[in-house]
């Protein structure tokens, strides 16, 4: 196996003193095949774009020519690009480095540490950022790092123990550089990134970072999504063949008690029957445990479809027609349905546009549609958005607000009919589980509280609900801008 190819961009200036010996006896000892470039140059901007473009590496390291910190902290640099830890890597002098807080309000939260020049990236990310950046000298730090966040790449810091060296731009002195990144984006002088998957807006950037992955936010629909997820709906087959299970378990993600579950499909049955006369047929995308569908076949012609195989083989134990299908994948072989429920499944879905236009073509004209979801304009969400990003993503891939899904809808040739906060059911176990570990001061209050309610008992939890209708003319057709440029990451 071919090792590793680095290459190291070392900007001189005039008058700069160079280490290299030292550099290249090191890189010789790592095995790894390595490059040094040196381009030399008034400006540090156009010195290290010249450099970056000439890099053939696959991962590129941008140095100081002094080296005033040990050359292996450019081997730790290059393990942490090569390992996929991260894209963009920012060498930093303290343990939790945190820039100004005006420049971090100005520009982005990750920036780099202004008293030491050492950046890693892999090649792609190198060629986006630095190819795109356009200051030519004080703050080029700082331009990087907003076009690592601009364009969705992955930010990290190294600690290293460097000897003194001159600040790149002070506390203040990084104002003006900051107001010229701001203009310049203001005035389109980057290229767009990638476009919200939901409105198509290049209005994005990234607003946290999770294990393995980055969490994108779009300024326009509000909607927030997964930087980088694999659409592999489509690879799931079709099995119709209903097998004999003596002991199925029961779906592993299903953390709430089944009263729980229970109650909360009582509530959603009631609320379609408002809806819906008897004996239409409905489809269940999503089945969970199949507690929904063992109400809705007493009055309905009632389908379901899951992905998931343990959770289509626990359904089919309750007498359902349940297929392991997702929907793109789906075959109906039945008429037209009256209705489609999809509750808290359309955020697993990598694509809204082909998933509703999917849903159309399965309903039939002035049939209806169920939908439960997250709501990222509501207060619930809005004050746990931060403590809780990482969970909110083990499983979706898009949380959606208010504003978008109603959008979304009524160009996909849907009508609103209702909208309104969604409840469910939570039993105490998993409502004291939570208040200990979320509000550990007020755990014995809520125990307390909790011994005089009701179990399981019902709660908001900062979702709503959606009913719409199928029109009957042609949708207002938005798909095409996506054959101008694609909108999921990379």
């Amino acid at each position: 196996m071919s090792s590793t190819s680095v290459s190291v961009v070392v900007p001189r200036r005039p008058g700069d003193s160079l280490s290299l010996a030292e550099l290249e006896r090191y890189l010789e000892t790592t095995g790894l095949t390595f490059e040094v470039l040196v381009p030399e140059g008034e400006e540090l901007g156009p010195a290290l774009r010249r450099g970056v473009s000439d890099a053939k590496g696959q991962v590129i390291v941008i140095a100081d020519p002094t080296l005033p910190y040990p050359v292996s902290a450019i081997g730790a640099a290059v393990a942490m690009i090569e390992a996929g830890t991260t894209d963009v890597l920012f060498g930093s002098t303290e343990t939790d480095y945190v820039a100004p807080r005006f420049l971090r309000w100005l520009l982005v939260p990750a920036l780099p540490d202004r008293t030491i020049q050492l950046a890693a990236f892999t090649n792609v990310a190198a060629k986006i950022v630095v190819g795109e950046s356009r200051l030519l000298d004080g703050g080029c730090e700082l331009e990087l790092a907003y076009l690592a966040n601009k364009y969705g790449f992955r930010v990290e810091h190294l600690v290293v123990h460097a000897r003194g060296r001159a600040r790149s731009f002070g506390a203040l002195g990084g104002l003006a550089p900051a107001m010229k990144i701001r203009i310049a984006n203001r005035r389109h002088a980057y290229r767009a990134a990638r476009r919200c998957p939901v409105c198509f807006s290049s209005q994005v950037w990234t607003c946290a970072q999770i294990p393995g992955n980055v969490v994108r936010a779009c300024r326009r629909c509000k909607c927030r999504y997964l930087n980088q997820f694999a659409d592999d709906e489509g690879t799931h087959p079709v099995r119709r063949v209903l097998r004999a299970h003596s002991a199925s378990a029961l779906p592993s993600y299903e953390s709430h008690s089944a009263p729980a579950r229970e109650r909360t499909s009582q509530r959603r049955f009631h609320w379609l029957r408002r809806q819906l006369p008897s004996r239409a047929r409905v489809l269940e995308v999503g089945v969970r445990d199949g507690s929904f569908g063992a109400l809705a076949a007493h009055d309905y012609e009632y389908v379901g479809i899951d992905p998931a195989s343990a959770a289509a083989r626990h359904a089919r134990t309750r007498g359902l027609e349940v297929y392991c299908a997702s929907l793109s994948s789906f075959v109906n072989v039945g008429p037209a349905f009256e209705a489609i429920t999809l509750f808290h499944i359309f955020e697993n879905m990598a694509d809204p546009h082909d998933a509703l236009g999917r849903i159309k073509d399965l309903v039939k004209p002035g049939g209806v549609l169920f939908l439960s979801t997250f709501d990222t304009e509501g207060l619930i969400y809005l004050f746990s958005e931060r403590k809780r990003m990482t969970q909110n993503f083990r499983t979706h891939l898009i949380l959606y607000s208010r504003s978008a899904l109603i959008e979304l809808l009524e160009h996909s040739g849907f009508e609103i009919i209702d909208i309104g906060p969604d409840f469910e059911y939570r039993d105490h176990r998993f409502l004291r589980h939570w208040t200990a570990s979320h509000h550990p001061i007020a755990a014995p209050f809520v125990r307390a509280l909790l011994t005089m309610l009701p179990d399981p008992m019902i709660v908001s939890t900062g979702s709503i609900r959606i009913v719409a209708r199928r029109r009957s003319g042609s949708p207002l057709n938005v798909r095409p801008i996506r054959s101008v440029e694609p909108t999921h990451a990379r």
